[in-house]
C-alpha cells in the first residue's frame, strides 16, 4: 500500500512491495506492470479498500470505479495465472471469498505440509472439480474430462494399478515420441518422471479431477474397460463424444488443434463450453474415423471438405454436418448436430409473446399472397421459425413445396426437396421446376443471392405465398439488404408482407438462480431507467453442476416483427434512410426492437440484462420501459 495519498506523493515503482499485504496486491500489480492501469487509479482504489476495512479485493474496486473492464480483468487472469498463488487465484475468479480464503489459510498455519486446495475442499469452499480447473488455470495445463472409452489400457497396464493408484494418475495413450498422462496433482515430478523413464517418452500432462481418476483405476484393475487402443479404442472415443454432445444438448461439436493439444468444445445454448483435451496422435485417428464415416476423402488433409452422417447416439437419431477446415496445427473439424427427436416445433413453442404472436399469425402467415422473410445471424433459431410457420400453414387443401439445403425435419404433408448438386439438383435449376408444381405456398430454405430473391418476389407477384430465411440483422435490415441486391424497390414495397427478425437468448439457470443489482451502465444500454432498476428484483445464475458453471440452461427467442403498412412501403419507394424507416416502422406499425423485446424478458425473470446486451444489436428506443410493457402484453388484458 502506498506511504501516503495526498497527491505530492506518488506510488513507489519496481516490484511494489507494498501490494505483498493486500487483498488482490498480486492482481493489482500485473495491472500496472501491463500498463492496465497507473498508479494514480491504483493509490485510489486502495484508499477505498481502506475505507472499506480491505474486504474487497482491489481488482474489485477497480471494476466497480470504472478503471478496468470485465475483459482486462478475464484477459489478464488468463494471460498470468502461474503468476498467483492457488488461493489468491480462486479468489480473483470468484470461486471463493476473501473471507474463506483466509479461514483456509488460518487452517494451514495451524496444521504445517496442508496444502490450500485440500483445506478449500475440506471447508466444502470448493469442490474436486473446481480444483482441477483451478489448477489448470494456474498453471497452465490442461483440464481433461477422461471417461473408460478413451483409455488405452495396453498403455496403462504397463505401470501397475498399484502405482497408478498410488499417484492417482493414468497414462491412456502412446504416441512415438510422447505418452499422454492425466493426473490430480501435476506437481507430483516423481511418478511423472517414473512414468517417462519407463516410456522412455516425455509425457503430455493433462489435470483430470481427483474421484473421476480413481474410480476409473478402480474399474479398470477390476477387470472393466477398453481391450486396447487400435481402431476399436478410436470408436469408443468417438462414440464418447457423441454422446457427451447429445446429454448436454449441444448443437455444434468443434475439435480444434492447437500447438500442443487438440481441444474439444460443445455449444451449448450458443455458447462454446470446453469439453475435454486429446493428445494429437489420438485425435488424428479420431478425426480420420469421423472422416471415413462422413463419406470425406480420408487421405486428403490440404483441402477443406465437407459432409453429412446419420446416427444413433443414446437411443436419439442424430444427422451430423461434419466441415473440415485445413490450419496450421491440422485439420478443424466442426460437427452440426441436428436431432430428430422432437425438433420440430409448433408456433406456440417459440416463446413469443402472446400479442406479437397473434400478430405473427393474423398479420402475416394468414395472408393469401406475398413474402414473408425470417431473419437473424447464424445459429438464432430461424430455420425453427421457419418450420414452424409451414407446419401452422400445413392444411389439406393448401399445397406446399419446399426447397431446402438440406431438408432438416420431415413433414408429413408437404413436398420437401434438398439441393443436390451431384444428382442434377442445383439451387437454380430446382427453383425453375418448383413454379411448375402448382403450389401454393413456396418455402425457400435461404434467400443467398440475387437469383433466389428475384424467384421469391416473382412467385408472390404470381400469387403465391413465399417463406424464406434471410441473413440480416434485424427487420429494417432485411428491407435494404434486398434493395442492395438490386430488387427494384416498388417489388419489395408491393410483395414483402412481413420480416421477422430474432435471437437466442440464454435463460437463467433454476437451480442456481439468486437474486442481483446488475450492471447499471449495461442495464441502461438495453433501456432500463433508474426508477426499474431501483424498484424491481433482477435475476442471474451464479453457477452449478446442472448448467456446467455459466449460469444459463436452455435459451428463449428474442424476436422482432414488422409488418409491413402503407407508410413503411412509401419509405422503401422514396428511399429512405434505414433510420428513418425503423422510425417510421415504429410510430405506425408499433415496431418493438429486439433490444426492447430483450428488456422486457429480463423484467419478467426469464434471462439477464448482461445476455440481452451480449446478444442484440443496438437501437436507440424512444419508448419509456411502462411503453414497452403496454405493448407487449397489449392483447393479454
Amino acid at each position: 500500500m502506498p506511504t501516503s495519498v495526498n497527491k505530492s506523493t506518488s506510488l513507489p515503482t519496481g516490484d511494489y512491495p507494498e501490494l505483498n499485504t493486500l487483498p488482490g496486491g498480486t492482481f493489482a500489480r500485473i495491472l500496472l506492470q501491463e500498463g492496465i492501469i497507473d498508479e494514480r487509479q491504483l493509490d485510489k482504489a486502495t484508499r477505498v479498500q481502506k475505507r472499506l476495512g480491505s474486504n474487497k479485493l482491489i481488482s474489485t474496486i477497480l471494476l466497480e470505479l470504472n478503471m478496468i473492464s470485465e475483459d482486462d480483468h478475464r484477459r489478464m487472469l488468463r494471460k498470468h495465472g502461474k503468476d498467483f498463488r492457488f488461493g489468491d487465484l480462486q479468489c480473483e475468479m470468484g470461486h471463493i471469498t476473501l473471507e474463506q480464503l483466509q479461514e483456509a489459510i488460518d487452517i494451514m498455519q495451524r496444521k504445517p505440509g496442508a496444502r490450500i486446495g485440500e483445506v478449500l475442499i475440506q471447508r466444502e469452499f470448493i469442490n474436486e472439480r473446481e480444483l482441477a480447473q483451478g489448477l489448470s488455470d494456474q498453471l497452465g495445463i490442461p483440464l481433461i474430462h477422461i471417461d473408460l472409452e478413451m483409455i488405452n489400457l495396453e498403455v496403462t497396464r504397463k505401470f501397475g494399478f498399484p502405482f497408478l493408484k498410488k499417484n492417482l494418475l493414468i497414462p491412456y495413450e502412446e504416441g512415438e515420441h510422447s505418452i499422454s498422462l492425466v493426473c490430480s496433482d501435476p506437481l507430483n515430478k516423481a511418478a511423472i518422471r517414473e512414468i517417462e523413464e519407463q516410456s522412455k517418452k516425455k509425457a503430455s500432462l493433462s489435470i483430470g479431477v481427483r474421484s473421476v481418476i480413481e474410480t476409473l483405476i478402480n474399474r479398470m484393475a477390476h477387470g472393466a474397460g477398453t481391450t486396447g487402443g487400435n481402431q476399436d479404442s478410436v470408436q469408443n472415443v468417438v462414440d464418447a463424444i457423441f454422446l457427451a454432445a447429445v446429454r448436454n444438448r449441444a448443437s455444434d461439436i468443434h475439435i480444434e488443434p492447437l500447438s500442443d493439444r487438440v481441444r474439444i468444445r460443445l455449444r451449448m445454448d450458443g455458447v462454446l463450453v470446453h469439453h475435454t483435451d486429446m493428445h494429437p496422435d489420438l485425435a488424428l485417428r479420431v478425426i480420420s474415423a469421423i472422416k471415413v464415416m462422413s463419406e470425406m476423402d480420408i487421405a486428403d488433409t490440404r483441402r477443406h471438405q465437407d459432409g453429412r452422417m446419420y446416427r444413433e447416439v443414446g437411443h436419439v437419431h442424430v444427422d451430423f454436418r461434419v466441415s473440415t477446415y485445413v490450419t496450421l496445427y491440422g485439420e478443424n473439424t466442426v460437427m452440426r448436430i441436428l436431432r430428430r427427436d422432437g425438433g420440430l416445433k409448433s408456433l406456440e413453442q417459440l416463446q413469443m409473446n402472446k400479442t406479437m404472436l397473434n400478430r405473427f399469425k393474423h398479420e402475416a402467415l394468414d395472408v393469401p399472397t406475398g413474402v414473408i422473410i425470417i431473419t437473424g445471424p447464424t445459429g438464432s433459431g430461424k430455420t425453427t421459425t421457419l418450420y414452424a410457420g409451414v407446419d401452422y400453414l400445413n392444411q389439406p387443401n393448401t399445397k406446399i413445396i419446399t426447397l431446402e439445403d438440406p431438408v432438416e425435419f420431415a413433414i408429413d404433408g408437404i413436398m420437401q426437396c434438398s439441393v443436390d448438386v451431384k444428382a442434377g439438383r442445383d439451387f437454380n435449376a430446382s427453383l425453375k421446376a418448383v413454379m411448375r408444381q402448382d403450389p401454393d405456398v413456396i418455402v425457400l430454405g435461404e434467400i443467398r443471392d440475387k437469383t433466389s430473391a428475384e424467384v421469391s418476389v416473382q412467385a408472390a407477384l404470381t400469387g403465391h405465398k413465399v417463406l424464406t430465411t434471410f441473413h440480416t440483422e434485424d427487420t429494417i435490415g432485411g428491407l435494404l439488404r434486398l434493395i442492395d441486391m438490386g430488387i427494384e424497390t416498388f417489388l419489395i414495397s408491393s410483395t414483402v408482407v412481413s420480416i421477422l427478425a430474432q435471437r437466442l437468448a440464454r435463460t437463467i439457470c433454476p437451480d442456481c438462480r439468486q437474486a442481483y443489482l446488475p450492471d447499471p451502465r449495461i442495464a441502461r444500454m438495453i433501456g432500463l431507467d433508474e426508477e426499474t432498476l431501483n424498484n424491481h428484483t433482477f435475476h442471474r445464475g451464479i453457477g452449478c453442476a446442472s448448467c456446467n458453471g455459466t449460469g444459463y440452461f436452455g435459451r428463449t427467442g428474442l424476436h422482432e416483427l414488422l409488418v409491413l403498412n402503407d407508410p413503411v412501403r412509401e419509405a422503401i419507394l422514396e428511399h429512405k434512410t434505414s433510420h428513418e424507416v425503423r422510425d417510421i416502422s415504429c410510430a405506425t406499425t408499433k415496431l418493438l426492437s429486439l433490444m426492447e423485446n430483450g428488456m422486457y424478458k429480463v423484467l419478467k425473470g426469464m434471462t439477464t440484462v448482461e445476455e440481452v446486451y451480449r446478444i442484440t444489436p443496438r437501437s436507440n428506443s424512444q419508448r419509456t420501459v411502462k411503453e414497452v410493457i403496454a405493448l407487449m402484453e397489449e392483447d393479454e388484458t
